[in-house]
């Protein structure tokens, strides 16, 4: 008995540099699976647009995630390492799909003649799509490389330019939200609403912080490696 324990200690020490809490991973599964069953009630009953529905299936993604880091809490291998990083960290980044579609419609609704290329609707939609493709791919082929001891730390710097390029395109869509929040030509009506689009700029603008603050947190966990503040706290 002792030595499977050793065993399965050794072995997510080498993966994780620490063993995964058990009651923290239980308490994510737990409420990422509760949120991703109430997202999907929600967006079935209002018939909402189909882009919507990213919301709760990220939070099913993060549900596997946090399973797989259960089942590593007793027994870790690579394949259950490299779904649950990939899970995880990636999962996170099809949030910023949904501001960037909501920004384009509120654009696109409001009717007003574009007056530079980026606050065109499909620009705004489509190219911080893109970057953000792009920096998700990025992030997953430094996940991959860091299956192997050889590639890991190549793997990491890949993942940490992938943070950069997406923090970088997170803060210039924050100022492109700003502009058109401040600027009164973009506006539109909603029957029975008072002001809409303050409220869901509000609403953009309280994601777009949590996604920025987990891009930050992320950026320092890769910076700083497993000595680092955020691996030793």
């Amino acid at each position: 008995m002792a030595s499977w324990e050793n065993s399965v200690t050794v072995k997510a020490l080498v993966y994780f540099h620490y063993i995964p809490s058990l009651p923290l991973a239980i308490v994510g599964a737990a409420v990422f699976g509760l949120i991703g069953i109430v997202l999907s009630g929600i967006a079935f009953r209002a018939k909402a647009p189909k882009y919507l529905y990213i919301l709760p299936i990220t939070a099913f993604c993060e549900l596997a995630g946090y399973i797989c880091r259960i089942s590593c809490h007793f027994e870790t291998t690579l394949t259950k390492y490299i779904i649950q990083q990939m899970f995880l960290l990636l999962s996170p980044n099809a949030l910023a799909l949904v501001n960037y579609k909501t920004c384009g419609e509120i654009i696109r609704l409001s009717n007003v003649k574009a007056r530079y290329f980026f606050l065109k609707p499909k620009f705004v939609t489509w190219f911080f799509f893109c970057s953000d493709i792009f920096a998700f791919c990025m992030q997953g082929a430094g996940g991959g490389l860091q299956v192997s001891q050889n590639t890991k730390d190549v793997g990491n710097v890949i993942i940490l330019i992938g943070l950069y390029v997406q923090l970088f395109f997170f803060a210039s869509f924050g100022c492109i939200t700003i502009y058109i929040h401040r600027n009164q030509e973009y506006t539109y009506e909603v029957e029975g609403k008072v002001n809409p689009k303050n409220s869901l700029v509000r609403t953009l603008y309280i994601t777009l912080s949590l996604l920025l603050i987990r891009s930050i947190y992320r950026v320092v966990e890769y910076q700083y490696g497993y000595a680092g503040p955020v691996a030793s706290a």
